[in-house]
């Protein structure tokens, strides 16, 4: 479905407008969490050992948070987007250009608040199992 939505706006050049462009950036986020998280997570959930890697592990612990940020983004830009279209009818909307820097925004915000999970993410053993933890400085008792 994402994948679809992301095709038909970017198409179709009527369909490129600047609420169209935060729904393709959200379908984007959406895609790329389904395909770097879910079967990972779901093989790590359902045997309870990483086999992927340090480097992945980081990843893995960065990328789902850095695509979730990047969904409630683009879902309050296009809220933002419809009340000024609402509000103030006659403003002019959004430019493409702005439009594409926001999104840029979006995504650098996303990763810079996504980091320290990635930074903080190791490798641990836990009774002979290998474990992918986000172990957090000064974190006395896992609190």
């Amino acid at each position: 479905g994402n994948a679809t939505i992301i095709w038909i706006i970017l198409a179709h050049r009527r369909m490129r407008t600047a609420t169209n462009y935060f729904i393709v950036n959200l379908a984007l986020s959406d895609l790329l969490m389904s395909a770097f998280n879910t079967i990972f997570n779901f093989i790590y959930a359902s045997h309870n050992v990483w086999y992927f890697g340090e480097e992945f592990c980081r990843f893995q612990n960065w990328f789902p948070i850095t695509a979730v940020f990047v969904s409630i983004y683009s879902m309050t830009a296009v809220a933002a987007e419809r009340y000024v279209a609402i509000i103030h009818p006659f403003k002019p909307r959004l430019s493409a250009g702005s439009t594409r820097v926001i999104i840029g925004i979006i995504w650098l915000v996303a990763f810079g608040l996504a980091f320290p999970q990635c930074f903080y993410a190791e490798i641990t053993m836990d009774n002979g199992a290998t474990k992918c933890i986000v172990v957090w400085p000064d974190d006395a008792g896992s609190r």
